[in-house]
C-alpha cells in the first residue's frame, strides 16, 4: 500500500465547496488562494469530502456488484453485464478508500482531541469503510495501514473487526459525551447531530457483530441502535442545476449507460404475486414494494421509484437495525422476541412510509404475524419444519428484501450459506461458475505494490470468518 501523505487531503476541499453558502465562498476574494498551508485550514473542511467519497464507494460499482451476485440485479450491457457474469478481474477493484476517507478523517481527529463531535464522527466513519472492505475482502492491511511502510502486512479479518468494535467503543464514549462546544463546520450526512451518529455508531457495531456471528452482542448492541426512520443515515441527493454527480448513483448510471436493472431477479419473483415462489400470502401485499423496487434499464426517465433522480439512498438504517433486533433476538432472546421485532418493521411497512409517491394507490398489507403462522401448516411454514426456523427464516427473506440496495442480502448469503433452510436459495447468474460469490478480488494497485498481499483465492472461496 502506497504511503498517503497530507498534501493528498486538499483536493478533497473541492467537494466540500458544495456544501457552503455562497458568502463564505465570496469572503476574501481579494486573497492569494494558494499563500496557505494544511495547517492554516480549519480541519472541520475535510469532513464532507471524507462523506462524499464513503458515499461513492458503497453505494456505486461495489453497491451494484454485491447486488448482480445475490440474485437482486442483472446487468444487461457493456461493463454491468460482465460484472453480472462474474467475468471480473483485480482491475475491477480499487482501495481508494484509504486516501480518500481514512486519511481526512484521521488528519481531523489528530487536529481536534478535545472536540468529543469530530471524534466520534470520524471513528464511524472509519469503521463504515473498514468494515466493508474486511467483509468484502476477508484480510486487509488495517492496523498499519497509512503508515510510512512500504509493504504493509494484511490483519487477519476476525482481528479486524475485533478492532473495529474497540474503535467504536470510542466513538461510543465521544458521542455520549457532546458538549455545546464540539462544534463541527460541515456535516452533510447528520448536521452535527450527535444523538443520530451515535445511534449509527450502536447500529454498526451490531452489523459487525452479526458479521461475526455474535448473536447475543448483536442484539444488545441494536437495542441502543438507530430508533426511528428519520435517524436513518442515508445519502440525500441534491438538486444542483447542471450538477448530476450529486443525483442518485442508480439515476446517474442509467441515463449515462442504461445497463442495470431489476428484471426478472430472484428478487423480483419474490414480490411478484404471479412467480412460483412469491412471498405474498394472506397477511402480506407486496405489490407496493414490487412496483418501488423496479428499475427500468429501458426507460431511466420512467423510474420513480428507488432509483428516482432524488430518491435517498440508505447506510445505515432503522430497518436494519429493527431487523438486527429480530434475527439476533430470534436466536439469542427467543422466539417471542423475534416476532415481536418482526411484527415491528411490517408495522412499519403497513404505513408506506417506507416508499415513496410513485406507488400512490397500490395496496399495502402487513398485518402482525402469530404464532401458529409459523407453527407446522401455517402460513409461513408450508413444509412443516420446526417454528424457530420457521420464523428465521422469513426474517432472514426480510432482510434479503428491505436491505435492496445495501450489502446486507449480499453478506447475510454469505454468512447463512451452511444453515440449509434459513439461508436465500438464489439461483447463480450462470452455469460456468463452481459456486456463488463469497468475496472480492485485491485490487491491482495493491498487489502490484505490496509484497505482503497473500495469494488471491478467488471470487468463490469463502472469506475466514464464513468458512
Amino acid at each position: 500500500m502506497k504511503t498517503v501523505y497530507k498534501t493528498h487531503i486538499i483536493p478533497l476541499l473541492l467537494f466540500s465547496f458544495l456544501f457552503i453558502g455562497c458568502d463564505e465562498l465570496v469572503d476574501g476574494i481579494n486573497e492569494n488562494p494558494n499563500n496557505f498551508t494544511l495547517e492554516e485550514l480549519d480541519p472541520g473542511l475535510f469532513l464532507n469530502g471524507a462523506e462524499l467519497n464513503l458515499i461513492d464507494i458503497l453505494l456505486d460499482d461495489y453497491n451494484r456488484m454485491a447486488g448482480y451476485w445475490s440474485g437482486q440485479l442483472i446487468g444487461f450491457d457493456q461493463t454491468e453485464l460482465e460484472r453480472y457474469s462474474y467475468n471480473v478481474t483485480f482491475t475491477d477493484f480499487d482501495w481508494d478508500g484509504y486516501q480518500e476517507v481514512l486519511t481526512p478523517v484521521r488528519e481531523i481527529r489528530e487536529r481536534t482531541p478535545d472536540n468529543n463531535r469530530y471524534q466520534g464522527i470520524t471513528r464511524v466513519l472509519e469503521a463504515q469503510l473498514v468494515g466493508n472492505y474486511a467483509s468484502m475482502y476477508g484480510n486487509i492491511p488495517y492496523s498499519n495501514a497509512l503508515l510510512e511502510i512500504s509493504n504493509p502486512e494484511f490483519d487477519g479479518q476476525a482481528d479486524v473487526f475485533e478492532s473495529l468494535q474497540a474503535l467504536l467503543d470510542v466513538a461510543v464514549s465521544s458521542l455520549s459525551n457532546v458538549t455545546p462546544q464540539d462544534v463541527v463546520l460541515e456535516d452533510f450526512l447528520f448536521n452535527g447531530d450527535a444523538n443520530k451518529w451515535l445511534q449509527s455508531a450502536w447500529t454498526l457495531k451490531a452489523r459487525f457483530y452479526m458479521l461475526t456471528r455474535q448473536y447475543d452482542l448483536a442484539y444488545a448492541a441494536a437495542q441502543n441502535g438507530i430508533s426511528s426512520q428519520e435517524n436513518s443515515m442515508t445519502f440525500i441527493p441534491l438538486d444542483l442545476e447542471d450538477v448530476t454527480s450529486t443525483k442518485n448513483k442508480f439515476w446517474i448510471l442509467l441515463n449515462n449507460t442504461p445497463s442495470v436493472g431489476t428484471g426478472n431477479s430472484y428478487l423480483i419473483q419474490l414480490l411478484d404475486p404471479s412467480s412460483g415462489i412469491s412471498r405474498n400470502n394472506s397477511k402480506t401485499e407486496e405489490t407496493a414494494r414490487l412496483q418501488y423496487y423496479t428499475i427500468n434499464e429501458a426507460d431511466p426517465d420512467g423510474n420513480l421509484g428507488i432509483a428516482n433522480e432524488l430518491e435517498p439512498q440508505p447506510l445505515i438504517t432503522y430497518q436494519e437495525n429493527l431487523l438486527i433486533l429480530a434475527e439476533a433476538g430470534a436466536r439469542s432472546q427467543g422466539f417471542n422476541v423475534g416476532l415481536d421485532h418482526l411484527n415491528t418493521w411490517r408495522a412499519q411497512l403497513a404505513t408506506g412510509d417506507f416508499f415513496n409517491a410513485s406507488v400512490e394507490g397500490q395496496p399495502i398489507l402487513y398485518d402482525a404475524y402469530t404464532t401458529t403462522d409459523f407453527g407446522p401448516g401455517g402460513i409461513e411454514n408450508a413444509d412443516n419444519i420446526d417454528s424457530d426456523t420457521a420464523l428465521l427464516r422469513e426474517i432472514v427473506e426480510e432482510r434479503y428484501i428491505t436491505g435492496f440496495t445495501t450489502f446486507m442480502p449480499f453478506d447475510d448469503a454469505r454468512r447463512l450459506r451452511t444453515e440449509g433452510e434459513i439461508g436465500i436459495p438464489f439461483p447463480n447468474n450462470t452455469s460456468t461458475v463452481p459456486g456463488r460469490v463469497e468475496r472480492f478480488l485485491y485490487p491491482e494497485d495493491e498487489v502490484l505494490a505490496n509484497t505482503s498481499v497473500p495469494e488471491e483465492p478467488g471470487l468463490f472461496v469463502p472469506n475466514p470468518i464464513n468458512q
